[in-house]
């Protein structure tokens, strides 16, 4: 899929999980395959296409796909509360690493075991179990 061309011209886009949406149900999984896929077409394109980031890539996963299913997604006023409280500090050293740094090393190198609480529509729930 030409990621970047539908970023590009504004056209709703968004990282999804589970079986209908692809193989993965980790958010993180995907936005990493999501941004290797978008290498690969750059390698692919002599260097034409411009690659997602990882920003990019945390936005298509969090509010990018949130948009589909209304106000969800985003910290901002007015969405539901949807977050995952993570605990990071066995990802290496993180004390003079930046909140986006700390983010990226979580999408590449962290999993479920990382999380510590999540949060749905404002309300704590319990891990799920697969």
């Amino acid at each position: 899929m030409p990621v970047r061309k539908f970023l590009d011209t504004d056209i709703p886009i968004g990282l999804g999980t589970d079986i209908s949406a692809g193989y993965e149900t980790s958010i993180q999984k995907v936005m990493v395959s999501a941004i290797q896929a978008s290498k690969i077409k750059w390698l692919e394109t002599n260097k034409k296409y411009k690659p997602i980031s990882t920003s990019e890539a945390f936005y298509l996963g969090t509010k990018g796909g949130g948009s589909f299913f209304g106000k969800v997604g985003s910290f901002e006023n007015g969405y539901d509360f949807d977050a995952l409280v993570i605990d990071d500090s066995n990802l290496g050293d993180i004390n003079n690493l930046t909140l986006e740094e700390r983010i990226q090393k979580f999408i590449y190198i962290g999993d479920d075991r990382n999380i510590v609480e999540r949060y749905v529509q404002g309300r704590k729930i319990k891990e799920p179990k697969f």
